[in-house]
């Protein structure tokens, strides 16, 4: 089995700093040459890779647009509409715009961030209607495509993404191609602070070694999450990736 079963890689990103201080925090001299390869094998004609963008963050729009820009690549930025405002940190309206005009799709990471998994079926159709409908209303474009929170979902997630009107579920497991009710499942690379370049292009080439050792970390993790429970597990990902201490010092310096 190849990453995304043979068809194209879709990577996710986070937060793009100067300076990487968590896990999923890349930074700009790291993309930069993440996106160098992607315009060479696109050249090449090679297979070409989705590029994402998860949380709505406003490193993306000062870092990671120039960069996009600069390398003719377009991206799909996956927003919570229930954030915009609510904090500095979170891409606004005109910024969303922007990215928009520029080419860019925005698409839906559902209203609040909640781990759709442990909604309740109201909760769970609130999150995924209301960001669909209020991502459609301001910015003017169909909304088809929603990447999980956290990369919690299920089949009861799936069937509701279909019954609120998205046809694309992106989730975190990069080796899954499957179709749910009508919805189609696509797996992404979680990009982290420490890929190279060289893995970059073995997630774009499917690298057997690759799979199974992401196969292999999923199993443990659901593993532990089967032990410890989903929220515990959350706890332990924040300290192990540095997250907390990444929030705080974005706090303080805010």
């Amino acid at each position: 089995m190849t990453l995304n079963s043979g068809k194209r890689a879709i990577l996710a990103y986070h937060e793009v700093m100067p300076e990487s201080i968590y896990s999923y925090c890349v930074t700009i001299a790291r993309l930069a040459a993440h996106l160098l390869l992607l315009r060479a094998q696109g050249r090449a004609g090679r297979i070409h890779a989705q590029v994402t963008f998860d949380d709505g963050e406003q490193s993306q729009y000062q870092h990671a647009f120039p960069l996009l820009a600069e390398h003719g690549i377009e991206a799909t930025f996956f927003v919570n509409p229930g954030l915009i405002g609510t904090e500095r940190k979170f891409l606004g309206w005109r910024q969303l715009e922007e990215l928009q005009d520029a080419g860019h799709s925005i698409q839906s990471h559902g209203w609040s961030h909640k781990f759709l998994t442990s909604c309740s079926r109201r909760e769970l159709d609130h999150e995924l209607r209301s960001s669909k409908e209020s991502l459609e209303d301001r910015l003017g474009r169909v909304v088809q495509e929603i990447s999980v929170p956290g990369g919690r979902w299920d089949r009861r997630v799936a069937e509701a993404c279909a019954g609120a009107g998205y046809k694309r579920l992106y989730v975190s497991d990069p080796w899954i191609s499957a179709d749910i009710c009508g919805v189609q499942l696509r797996g992404r690379f979680m990009v982290r602070h420490t890929t190279t370049v060289n893995e970059i292009r073995k997630v774009l080439e499917g690298n057997q070694r690759m799979v199974w050792s992401l196969r292999l970390r999923s199993e443990i993790k659901n593993l532990l999450v089967g032990i410890i429970g989903d929220a515990a597990y959350h706890k332990l990902w924040c300290r192990w990736t540095r997250y907390d201490e990444f929030e705080q010092a974005r706090q303080n310096f805010e």
